[in-house]
């Protein structure tokens, strides 16, 4: 396991954000990720959480994927939260049109420090991605017309259940679709299904965060472009309801 060595206010050498460009940029996705690092994420957990995405961006199909649209690019930023979001370089959406591009964007991933920790608010990860998304494709902005909008919330616990659906119905009102990636049990798989994720959204669940870097590949495979699995109302129906009397309670750091 490679240690976190950059600072959250440093870029990997060759990285540009996109918001210094004068003109809208092309692209055939926008995604938002947004991870928690709250107190029962501990260091090794944080340390798998990024080398899952690191090693996701690294694949082969995934690549692919991220290179066969329209326009052959994409524009991919990071949001951190705990008991409020964190601001870091990462914020600034990063332009996906080579290889190379996407490589250097994986050992960003491998290497940025942990920005802090904290409690749990799910929905202040959520609506600081949502403010950067509207700003980047907003009149004047570097994605400026940009339509196919994606949030990508993985964590292991959950907050307040009215703050997290007012953020879900806001990115929907936006036209902006959530997916979840819940880690754990039955309860939280249920918690993402009902308050995190938008009617259009779906989430893949990882039992653990062990399991995080198989579950985090097959989602990136499908919001980039691969095949869209069962509705998440489904996906409920077969993780059963009965589980949310076992949803895991989250640590304070």
């Amino acid at each position: 396991m490679n240690l976190k060595k950059l600072t959250a206010g440093l870029f990997v050498a060759g990285f540009m954000s996109v918001t210094t460009s004068a003109q809208a940029i092309p692209i055939d996705l926008a995604l938002s990720l947004v991870i928690d690092v709250s107190g029962s994420v501990s260091t090794a957990e944080y340390n798998l959480q990024m080398d899952g995405y690191a090693n996701a961006f690294r694949n082969g199909p995934i690549q692919t994927n991220l290179l066969s649209g329209t326009n052959a690019s994409s524009a991919i930023n990071v949001v951190f939260f705990a008991s409020n979001f964190f601001t870091t370089s990462l914020d600034s959406f990063v332009i996906l049109d080579s290889v190379l591009s996407i490589n250097n964007f994986a050992d960003t991933l491998d290497n940025f420090a942990r920005p802090g920790s904290g409690g749990t608010a799910i929905y202040t990860g959520t609506n600081r991605a949502i403010d950067l998304l509207l700003a980047a494709v907003g009149a004047g902005g570097p994605l400026e017309g940009s339509s196919n909008l994606i949030i990508d919330v993985s964590g292991d616990g959950t907050s307040t259940t009215t703050s997290d659906q007012a953020a879900r119905d806001r990115a929907a009102s936006n036209s902006i679709k959530i997916n979840g990636l819940p880690i754990g049990g039955v309860g939280i798989s249920n918690y993402y299904a009902a308050n995190v994720i938008t009617s259009n959204g779906f989430i893949e669940p990882a039992a653990n965060f062990t399991d995080f870097n198989d579950a985090v590949a097959r989602k990136l495979r499908v919001e980039t472009g691969g095949t869209v699995p069962e509705p998440a109302t489904l996906a409920l129906l077969g993780i059963g309801l009965a589980g949310l009397g076992a949803m895991r309670r989250r640590k304070t750091a």
